[in-house]
């Protein structure tokens, strides 16, 4: 089965947050009570001639006039500080990633309050001004207008860490994807579904958007966090949902999927997979934007598109499951068409990660992969990048030896398709590539023997047996001499080409009895061939050329 990942711990991110807060606050009510100590502390110096407290507290005319107007003009620069804050933050988070941002402040209701709060001050202030006459204080106005001044003053820290805090590209895509969740519920109650789901659109466009701008800008943390939040949705909270949701919810035309074919829309609206299609399709241009040296954005995308697979399989969505299926394809076309070997690699191995979680319950689906697989290293041995086609001929090899406790014939019939490549390859194959292939069927083969699987095993050697002898004892020299398995350069690649464990290479001096027996015999590579899945060379069948006289 796939390996677990261990779930990240938001607790303790969430824990330093509350802490940075409660410092903030703490700091603004400081600044405060110190300002109060200090006019008591002076205060009572300055009272010693006042019979009373009440008597030294209550203003004349003037100083409360004066009063006001210095509140209302502190009051007036406390306001101008918090929309600077918010305009700088506006203005540099939708110039880094997508004006489409400036809606999060906009909607933000904490934003709402602290500048309401500051216009209803000031203007209580001016009110209060008013009210003083030259023989008339309004003493508990006043006192509440010197209150406010003051709650104005504790907030001003506050929210300006509040500010810089929202702008932090992690909490932007944390509160974006809380919305998003609300707006998924909002749309399986029923009620206004377009509207829902309009709403979770933009959520996801933004979030995409982060991912865009960070991607170019290089700031790879915040654009795995995207790629990951966008596939721990997909995978946790849209597919589980979809049964509730209603007909009309996955309905939609060049509206909702710009650019898209008609073909796309029609075959989007018949397997209901809209949604999902319009993230992945993100992904795909998420790969093709990616510089050669970011490898790790594309394998997340690998990472959440196998997650993703099989919450598909989990809750029984065959199309969305084969629509990941797809879309690996299309991860793997791009990096052809872009000449990076450094992405394939991560991404052949989600691929085959996904397809072992498909055993248990889509072995057509773990079949289709293999062959993809296959397919596709052959594509990049086309391509001029031919040890590709040894990752790919491993991944399958290793998919063979999972699905032996689950289905034994699966890996008889992978078996038939590592032979049925092998053959094909053997008259023109460039030599890394074909020597990468015979490793993955080199490694089955001794596995089959050492697993006392006789019917594997015999398809194999006959496989092998037809290959040139000459290219098959260098080979198989070449694993029983290897003693260092370390490969000698730093790349994706940790372990040599022609590396096997021990155990498994112990096997090698059976698989030559076994070849030698075989050739022997006479049968060639001729058993039981013709149940393989079918490989196909071509996506689209070639026009046959007419000959003219």
């Amino acid at each position: 089965m796939p390996e677990t990942k261990s779930k990240p711990h938001p607790s303790a991110q969430q824990q330093a947050s509350s802490i940075g807060w409660l410092g903030a606050l703490l700091s603004g009510l400081a600044l405060v009570t110190v300002a109060l100590m200090l006019v008591v502390l002076f205060g009572f110096l300055d009272a010693l001639h006042y019979r009373s407290i009440a008597d030294f507290f209550t203003p004349d005319p003037t100083a409360a006039a004066g009063t006001l107007a210095l509140v209302g003009g502190a009051e007036g620069v406390t306001l101008s500080i918090v929309l600077l804050g918010v305009m700088f933050g506006i203005q540099t988070s939708s110039s880094r990633y997508s004006p489409r941002i400036i809606g999060i402040f906009t909607r933000n209701p904490m934003n709402a309050l602290v500048l309401s709060f500051s216009l209803a001050s000031i203007l209580y202030t001016f009110l209060v001004r008013s009210e003083v006459k030259l023989n008339h204080v309004p003493m508990a106005s006043v006192a509440m207008a010197e209150i406010l001044a003051l709650i104005n003053f504790a907030l001003l820290f506050p929210y300006v860490l509040y500010t810089f805090e929202v702008m932090r590209a992690e909490t932007l895509v944390s509160g974006i994807m809380r919305r998003a969740r609300r707006e998924l519920r909002g749309g399986a109650s029923g009620r206004h579904s377009q509207r829902h789901r309009g709403a979770l659109m933009t959520c996801v466009a933004q979030v995409t958007d982060i991912a865009y701008g960070s991607l170019q800008l290089g700031d790879m943390p915040v654009c795995i966090l995207s790629i990951e939040v966008l596939g721990h949705f997909l995978a946790r909270d849209y597919l589980p949902a979809k049964q509730k949701l209603n007909a009309d919810w996955f309905k939609v035309g060049h509206a909702e999927l710009p650019g898209a074919s008609d073909q796309i829309i029609a075959e989007v609206n018949r397997a209901r997979t809209w949604f999902t299609y319009m993230v992945m399709a993100s992904f795909v241009d998420m790969v093709s934007l990616a510089p050669i040296h970011r490898k790790e954005a594309v394998y997340a995308i690998a990472v959440a598109t196998r997650n993703v697979g099989l919450a598909a399989i989990d809750v029984g969505d065959s199309e969305a499951a084969e629509l990941c299926l797809r879309f690996f394809n299309t991860y793997l076309r791009v990096t052809i068409n872009r000449s990076a070997p450094t992405f394939a690699s991560g991404i052949m191995n989600e691929y085959r990660r996904f397809a072992i979680g498909a055993l248990e319950w889509r072995r057509d689906l773990a079949l289709e992969a293999a062959a993809h697989l296959l397919r596709y290293g052959r594509h990049f041995d086309e391509a001029g990048m031919p040890a590709i086609f040894g990752a790919a001929a491993e991944d399958v090899a290793d998919l063979a030896i999972e699905a032996r406790v689950r289905d034994p014939q699966v890996s008889f019939r992978l078996a038939q398709l590592l032979v049925r490549n092998l053959l094909d390859l053997i008259p023109n194959a460039r030599p890394i590539g074909l020597n990468g292939l015979f490793k993955g069927v080199a490694k089955l083969t001794c596995w089959a023997m050492a697993s006392d699987q006789k019917d594997i095993a015999h398809v194999l050697v006959e496989g092998i047996a037809a290959a040139p002898p000459d290219f098959v004892d260098a080979a198989l020299s070449r694993m029983e001499g290897l003693q260092n398995g370390l490969f000698w350069e730093v790349n994706e690649r940790v372990i040599s080409f022609d590396w096997l464990e021990h155990p498994l290479r112990d096997e090698i001096p059976r698989l030559r009895a076994s070849l030698t027996r075989a050739k022997a015999s006479g049968n060639g590579a001729l058993v039981d061939l013709e149940d393989a899945p079918v490989v196909a060379k071509y996506l689209v069948p070639p026009e046959p050329s007419t000959q003219t006289g």
